[in-house]
């Protein structure tokens, strides 16, 4: 046990050290070296393992691997730029947030940076709470999230984030700062999280913007042939980000002095930003991503005139929910008298006009409505949990209005393609949420366990409030898009 200890420890002191790009082979030959005596077969393969997963190093190909470090080094000159906000200059404070990838070090939080402003003074720091919807757009981009999360139980809408913050109010007066303007970083010391902030005017902004356009044309240019690398389209954006960087030619940095990482994401054609699995989000073709329910065919997609199940029904007609999430939605409008089940039905049907064009499917899909709606007649003879029969009607009222805002669109001849990529994703989210969350409560003999009833009281206090910012944006402010 303390041997293999002892190793891990090494092969991190090593990765830790390395600057250039490795193979495996190379770095357990140079390992072997400083550890002096041979690893063994199975101690081979959990190094391996160990370099595949580890969070400073970014995969390519097999077995070739690129330090955190050596993108650094190559690109360290460059200077990050921060678009400053009405909000963060009415707070006076920063945020760095994914705005400070790629130089945001793997082994450090973001309450151990250290900011210095330009005759090297160290900008205090500040540990508070904000409302969640403030903060929030800050780390859109991030692998990490602040996790100091404040539930407001009588107004959700008013849920707060603590997070760390640097006290600008003096830096923003001697800098003038106006909304518009921006902050340029300097990269001072990547390990220990050490950066040097100046001013960047919105006029100096204008005349770099050219340069700047140049450099993502060039970065959007590089990605183009990963999009067949598995091992690039699997990993979170911040590898990417500094995989496509480490790529470029040395020149083009020579030429280019500052680079923002939202500047660049919301440049993308070709791409789009997508949630991960194991978390965090990433870069995707725009043809690979899955678009989802809410994403429609256009108006000459043939329907097949599936008749297989009320599933496929509801596939071939390009509805935005599955038969399960339909089955859930059933259990409360039936189980209520909040609703009423006419207009229920013209909210997810008859947004599309007439929506079968083809009499079997149209006499196959009625068929199948009653075979349910009279199990559901059955299954409500028998008492529910009043606890999972109100989470149920949460997550069908949320589907409801994410549905309403669907028609919405609709009626306005605005396509989600046509929506801001921040906006979308969060459409998206939310959906996938509803998604999951129905599909546990369309089985109503086996109820949710207890992990999931109190995961998912937590996260729809955090949720609401986002559907709420969704709602504002686009029934408000549809006219700035």
């Amino acid at each position: 046990m303390t041997n293999r200890i002892s190793l891990n420890r090494l092969a991190e002191t090593l990765i830790q050290e390395s600057s250039t790009p490795f193979s495996t082979e190379d770095f357990a030959k140079n390992l072997e070296g400083r550890w002096q005596k041979e690893v063994s077969d199975s101690a081979m393969k959990r190094l391996k393992k160990f370099l595949l997963n580890h969070s400073s190093l970014i995969g390519v190909h097999d077995s070739n691997f690129i330090p955190f470090r050596a993108v650094v080094e190559k690109i360290g000159h460059v200077s990050l730029s921060l678009q400053l906000g009405a909000w963060e200059l009415k707070q006076g404070i920063l945020i760095p947030g994914h705005r400070l990838v790629p130089f945001m070090p793997t082994n450090l939080q973001e309450s151990e940076l250290t900011f210095l402003d330009e005759n090297d003074n160290e900008i205090p720091k500040l540990k508070k709470s904000y409302f969640i919807q403030d903060v929030v757009p800050f780390y859109q981009y991030c692998s990490r999230y602040p996790e100091e999360i404040k539930i407001n139980e009588w107004i959700p809408g008013k849920s707060c984030m603590t997070v760390t913050a640097w006290d600008m109010r003096s830096l923003y007066k001697s800098f003038s700062s106006r909304p518009g303007d921006a902050l340029l970083i300097d990269l001072v010391d990547y390990e220990k999280g050490i950066y040097r902030v100046r001013p960047y005017s919105s006029r100096q902004y204008r005349l770099d913007r050219l340069r700047m356009r140049a450099l993502y044309i060039a970065l959007a240019t590089q990605m183009d042939p990963l999009c067949q690398d598995e091992k690039f389209c699997s990993t979170g954006l911040e590898k990417q980000l500094l995989r496509i960087l480490f790529s470029m030619d040395a020149k083009v940095f020579r030429e280019v002095e500052v680079f923002s990482v939202t500047d660049f994401l919301e440049s993308l054609e070709e791409w789009t930003v997508v949630g991960r699995e194991a978390g965090g989000v990433q870069m995707m073709p725009v043809w690979q991503t899955d678009p989802g329910p809410f994403i429609r065919a256009g108006a000459n997609r043939a329907v097949k005139g599936e008749l297989g199940s009320l599933n496929k029904i509801f596939q071939d007609l390009q509805l935005a929910f599955d038969a399960l999430e339909f089955k859930s939605m059933l259990y409360t409008v039936m189980a209520s008298d909040k609703y009423k089940l006419e207009a229920v039905f013209f909210l997810l049907f008859g947004g599309q006009g007439d929506l079968f064009t083809d009499k079997k499917q149209h006499e196959a899909f009625y068929g199948y409505l009653r075979e349910l709606l009279f199990k559901i007649c059955e299954d409500l003879k028998t008492r529910e949990s009043h606890l999972i029969a109100n989470l149920r009607e949460q997550c069908v009222d949320l589907k409801f209005s994410l549905v309403g805002v669907l028609r919405f669109l609709e009626d306005q001849e605005v396509g989600l393609e046509d929506l801001p990529a921040d906006l979308l994703n969060q459409i998206i989210e939310l959906d996938h949420f509803c998604t999951d969350a129905l599909h546990r409560f369309a089985d109503r003999e086996c109820p949710p366990d207890l992990k999931f009833v109190r995961d998912l009281r937590v996260a729809l206090k955090v949720v609401l409030p986002q559907l709420s910012i969704v709602e504002e944006e686009i029934y408000s402010r549809l006219a700035i898009y």
